[in-house]
């Protein structure tokens, strides 16, 4: 499933729009475009195979403006869980500055803030960046039952996943059978 979502730390907030069905391997188109007229941000995810997409109108906070792009691999799992293929990648970016493009000015410095499965940033050039982990690493989260591990990570806009929901309601623990 995805859906955009927007995420601010202070005062914290986090909203999703209506979420869309995406399976491996297809590809999602991503913006984040914003609106003077209203003061705000039109966060949008389309499906490139489907035409499916979704979005969202995010009003700014007290006129503030967004000028730090970042590109994240969310929630923490025993490294066997991530993707066989050991990589996702985000390609063909393209930043606007006050209408202008500054793709070739924007310095992206590739940062992990929770050390886990090796994951690596890695910045391939202006428009390319890939987050690749090692699926046979140890991680810390080894040794998390299934009801910790899923208690670590349903929280923000997990707990807005549907099926993750009816799995957690309908199991004798409170968690889902497959994560």
């Amino acid at each position: 499933l995805s859906s955009p979502q927007y995420f601010q730390w202070s005062p914290e907030h986090n909203s999703n729009s209506r979420q869309q069905s995406v399976e491996a391997g297809q590809t999602l188109a991503g913006s984040l475009v914003y609106d003077e007229s209203t003061d705000s941000y039109e966060l949008s995810q389309t499906v490139v195979e489907t035409g499916v997409s979704s979005s969202q109108t995010v009003k700014c906070q007290n006129g503030k403006k967004y000028t730090v792009p970042y590109v994240v691999y969310e929630k923490t799992f025993p490294c066997q869980y991530y993707p066989p293929d050991e990589k996702v990648s985000f390609t063909d970016i393209y930043v606007e500055c006050d209408g202008k493009d500054c793709t070739d000015d924007v310095k992206w410095e590739p940062m992990v803030k929770d050390a886990n499965c090796n994951m690596q940033a890695n910045i391939e050039d202006s428009k390319t960046i890939s987050i690749t982990w090692d699926t046979k690493a140890a991680s810390k989260y080894d040794n998390l039952s299934e009801n910790e591990l899923f208690q670590l990570n349903f929280h923000g806009w997990a707990t807005k996943v549907p099926a993750l929901r009816q799995q957690f309601s309908q199991t004798e623990e409170g968690l889902p059978q497959e994560l």
